[in-house]
């Protein structure tokens, strides 16, 4: 029997980007449909974080292989972006 084997970085990743859709919920959202948009947004914008700061060659803070300081800037920065267009 094979398990599907999800590396502990995109667990973390995934498990952030969620955490971080669901504040940017409570406090800028107004439908349920905007929650699961905020949330695979800032996973979106996480994964950006993870790929400039691997591009760049920046280690601020990390967490294994997660650059925590840049994929939380990006999935912030992704949000605030969605809420800006979506007026």
């Amino acid at each position: 029997m094979s398990f599907l084997m999800i590396p502990p970085s995109i667990a973390l990743i995934a498990l952030l980007g969620a955490v971080y859709g669901a504040l940017f919920y409570l406090w800028k959202g107004k439908t349920w449909s905007e929650l699961f948009l905020f949330m695979v947004i800032a996973i979106l914008g996480f994964f950006v974080g993870q790929l400039v700061a691997f591009l760049l060659d920046l280690e601020v803070v990390t967490i294994g292989q997660v650059h925590f300081v840049e994929g939380t800037l990006f999935a912030w920065l992704f949000m605030l972006a969605i809420a800006w267009l979506k007026g």
